[in-house]
């Protein structure tokens, strides 16, 4: 059974790597850690992937601007009502970071999306200190370039 929690309603989801061989009620799944990359073999579904790491060392830039790249492409897809789940090993940081992303392209302020990943996921989500002191300067520059 597929481990996932919504965020949006029917749209957007956060969870752990998928099962293989699970059906999925989604247009798009986004696989965003760099150790867990299972093929998915369902019919009709999407796959983004990003290799993002939550071992320690802060994320590089290169890093960053795939996740900033891949959480507007979520965004775009569920502003056009396509369903999307976001997924990382533990469904909790890395994740985290592309859904709460999304939600920022979405009009959310940094804090209003970390919650919503949290309230979604959990207490431990988006625990991980780099991600979020980059979705609060991403924040800042999102609101000086509107």
């Amino acid at each position: 059974m597929a481990d996932f929690n919504y965020i949006l309603p029917s749209l957007l989801a956060q969870g752990k790597e998928p099962p293989e061989g699970a059906h999925l009620p989604f247009d798009t799944v986004v696989l965003c850690a760099r150790e867990v990359q299972p093929r998915l073999t369902q019919r009709g579904i999407e796959v983004l992937r990003l290799g993002l790491d939550d071992a320690g060392p802060p994320p590089t830039e290169a890093e960053l601007a795939q996740a900033v790249d891949v959480g507007g492409a979520v965004a775009r897809r569920l502003a056009r009502r396509k369903r999307v789940l976001v997924t990382c090993a533990m469904g909790l940081n890395r994740s985290g970071l592309v859904s709460a992303l999304a939600l920022m392209n979405l009009g959310c302020s940094a804090d209003r999306a970390i919650a919503k990943v949290k309230k979604a996921r959990g207490p431990f989500a988006l625990s991980n200190t780099h991600f979020k002191k980059f979705l609060r300067i991403y924040d800042r520059e999102l609101r000086r370039s509107a």
